[in-house]
Protein backbone atom coordinates (compact mmCIF):
# COMPACT_ATOMS: atom_id res chain seq x y z
CA UNK A 1 0.00 0.00 0.00
CA UNK A 2 1.33 3.63 -0.78
CA UNK A 3 1.14 6.34 1.58
CA UNK A 4 0.23 9.76 -0.28
CA UNK A 5 3.27 11.91 -0.83
CA UNK A 6 3.64 15.91 0.33
CA UNK A 7 1.69 16.92 -2.47
CA UNK A 8 -1.24 15.13 -1.67
CA UNK A 9 -1.36 15.39 2.06
CA UNK A 10 -1.61 19.39 1.56
CA UNK A 11 -4.19 18.68 -1.30
CA UNK A 12 -6.32 16.74 1.51
CA UNK A 13 -5.65 19.21 3.91
CA UNK A 14 -7.25 21.97 2.27
CA UNK A 15 -9.93 20.26 1.08
CA UNK A 16 -10.29 19.48 4.39
CA UNK A 17 -9.98 23.63 4.76
CA UNK A 18 -12.00 24.52 2.97
CA UNK A 19 -15.32 21.76 3.41
CA UNK A 20 -14.83 22.76 7.13
CA UNK A 21 -13.39 26.13 8.04
CA UNK A 22 -10.36 27.09 10.05
CA UNK A 23 -12.77 26.92 13.46
CA UNK A 24 -14.39 23.98 12.91
CA UNK A 25 -11.02 21.81 11.68
CA UNK A 26 -10.07 23.19 15.11
CA UNK A 27 -12.67 21.50 16.92
CA UNK A 28 -12.37 18.47 14.81
CA UNK A 29 -8.69 17.98 15.63
CA UNK A 30 -9.46 18.59 19.20
CA UNK A 31 -11.68 15.73 19.40
CA UNK A 32 -9.38 13.39 17.82
CA UNK A 33 -6.93 14.09 19.63
CA UNK A 34 -9.31 13.12 23.10
CA UNK A 35 -10.35 10.06 21.14
CA UNK A 36 -6.83 9.06 20.44
CA UNK A 37 -6.07 9.74 24.09
CA UNK A 38 -9.02 7.65 25.66
CA UNK A 39 -7.51 4.86 22.75
CA UNK A 40 -4.69 4.62 23.86
CA UNK A 41 -5.38 4.51 27.76
CA UNK A 42 -8.19 1.82 27.36
CA UNK A 43 -5.67 0.08 25.38
CA UNK A 44 -3.08 0.58 28.23
CA UNK A 45 -5.03 -0.26 31.24
CA UNK A 46 -5.27 -4.36 30.48
CA UNK A 47 -2.10 -4.11 29.56
CA UNK A 48 -0.66 -2.41 33.46
CA UNK A 49 -3.16 -4.91 35.07
CA UNK A 50 -1.74 -7.83 33.59
CA UNK A 51 1.81 -6.14 34.38
CA UNK A 52 1.03 -5.46 38.03
CA UNK A 53 -0.50 -9.34 38.87
CA UNK A 54 2.75 -10.69 37.34
CA UNK A 55 4.43 -8.65 39.89
CA UNK A 56 2.05 -9.38 42.50
CA UNK A 57 2.77 -12.92 42.10
CA UNK A 58 6.25 -13.61 43.63
CA UNK A 59 4.85 -11.69 46.46
CA UNK A 60 2.04 -14.02 47.40
CA UNK A 61 4.48 -16.82 46.64
CA UNK A 62 7.18 -15.74 48.68
CA UNK A 63 4.40 -15.78 51.30
CA UNK A 64 2.58 -18.95 51.01
CA UNK A 65 6.16 -20.63 51.27
CA UNK A 66 7.23 -18.22 54.16
CA UNK A 67 3.62 -20.00 56.00
CA UNK A 68 4.76 -23.33 54.39
CA UNK A 69 8.29 -22.94 56.34
CA UNK A 70 6.78 -21.97 59.57
CA UNK A 71 4.51 -25.08 59.51
CA UNK A 72 6.94 -27.48 59.04
CA UNK A 73 9.12 -26.24 62.15
CA UNK A 74 6.18 -26.21 64.13
CA UNK A 75 5.69 -29.83 63.03
CA UNK A 76 9.52 -31.12 63.80
CA UNK A 77 9.57 -29.32 66.89
CA UNK A 78 7.13 -31.53 68.57
CA UNK A 79 4.65 -30.62 71.76
CA UNK A 80 5.59 -28.38 73.63
CA UNK A 81 7.17 -29.85 77.09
Amino acid sequence: MNWPGPLEVVGIVLVVLLLFGANKLKDIMKSFGEGLREFRKATSEPLDDIQKSIEAEPDQNAQASDQNNLTEEEETQGPPG
